[in-house]
């Protein structure tokens, strides 16, 4: 059934689009919308695990209020969204039970994802649905989201559901067929790419952010997102559902890019603070530790750092960056922000001396850090 790199993919995450699911006058597409859950039908019955990572609420709900644009207001938006998840859900639910497939319903804020214990209790709670043979229905919980905490677009946040569940392959639906080697729609004769074995600054230039008036991410997101879920060890595949089936999207290389992944995924903790956790400050080291930690895979010791910005607490993440502020790592720092200043550019044999007590050798230990 599927492309030969991705035929023993066994949990897959499909993000799709508010274009897929709206025609241009915004008013619900069913006949896309049956199509994408008879495609998870085949998928489940043929042994899948299959989560949904689902936009549309918003432009639903302009259906409904009879708003002919995207609301320009946060409220007007979380208007939207409240009475267009309703209708959203109903639609699944409605397609879903024709299979005899039960489906949950889980709207996400991005402190759902950086508080550690919250992150254990969804990533539990995700687990089950599938044990149970239900659809998980994944969602920016857009009705109550304020800028500190919302995603903007779910491309993020179904990479970071990828993440979570350990997923073999992230498969984000849109209007277009992959990526292209310029822009498909002002350049005749651009070439769809079917392959890309490693994300690049060249390949990120590639894409286009556009938006409209219902979709908010464009291909850059996409792309970023694509990069999360590869860099962490997980296939990823961006597919036309527009004009095309989630099946035909997993055959056929024409219907999409597949993004490889790296030879080996990241434990779970490490995923977390690389792509997950809200950083609470920087270390800023020199090319000596830089090197050490990137090239020989060592720890953060006390003499290779230069100056410490931001406040933070044993425990908390911090960005390791260079000189001249280019990243190296992230990590679980021992030390707080004031220990840390204390200690800065000193050997570890002078630790005691300089705070009194010595609780560790390292400031970032290197099973808490993770190159990026």
């Amino acid at each position: 059934m599927f492309r030969q790199e991705i035929a023993h993919s066994t949990t897959i995450v499909v993000k799709v689009g508010s274009r897929i699911l709206t025609s241009p006058d915004n008013v619900p597409h069913t006949r896309r919308l049956r199509s994408l859950v008879d495609s998870i039908a085949i998928l489940k019955r043929s042994g899948k695990r299959v989560l949904l990572v689902s936009s549309g609420a918003i432009a639903h709900g302009m259906q409904v209020l009879g708003l002919a644009k995207r609301p320009a207001t946060i409220p007007a938006k979380q208007a939207c969204a409240a009475v267009g998840q309703i209708r959203l859900m109903n639609g699944y639910d409605t397609h879903f039970t024709r299979h005899h497939i039960p489906i949950g319903q889980v709207l996400l804020t991005w402190d759902d994802l950086r508080d550690k214990q919250r992150y254990l209790n969804l990533r539990n709670t995700l687990f089950q649905l599938l044990d149970c043979g239900a659809v998980p229905i994944i969602n920016e919980n857009d009705s109550v989201g304020v800028e500190e905490i919302r995603f903007g677009e779910n491309d993020t946040l179904a990479a970071q559901i990828s993440l979570l569940v350990q997923a073999d392959l992230f498969v984000n639906l849109t209007d277009i067929n992959g990526l292209y080697d310029a822009n498909p729609t002002t350049t005749p004769g651009a070439q769809q790419i079917p392959l890309v074995e490693n994300i690049t600054a060249a390949v990120h230039k590639l894409a286009s952010g556009s938006v409209s008036d219902i979709s908010v991410g464009g291909m850059a997101t996409k792309l970023r997102a694509a990069e999360i879920a590869s860099k962490a060890g997980i296939f990823a595949l961006i597919g036309d559902g527009y004009h095309r089936t989630l099946l035909e999207a997993l055959l056929d290389p024409k219907a999409g890019t597949l993004f490889l992944p790296r030879a080996k995924k990241m434990p779970a903790r490490h995923r977390w603070i690389a792509f997950t956790g809200q950083p609470a400050g920087v270390l800023i080291i020199d090319d000596g530790a830089a090197h050490a930690i990137a090239k020989q895979g060592k720890s953060l010791l006390p003499a290779g750092i230069r100056n410490i910005v931001g406040s933070f607490k044993p425990g908390d993440m911090v960005d390791i960056q260079t000189e001249n502020r280019q990243a190296v790592a992230r990590g679980l720092v021992n030390y707080s922000s004031d220990e840390a200043e204390k200690i800065a550019g000193c050997k570890t044999v002078d630790i005691a001396q300089r705070l009194g007590q010595k609780t560790f050798d390292e400031i970032v230990h290197r099973d808490n850090l993770v190159i990026l």
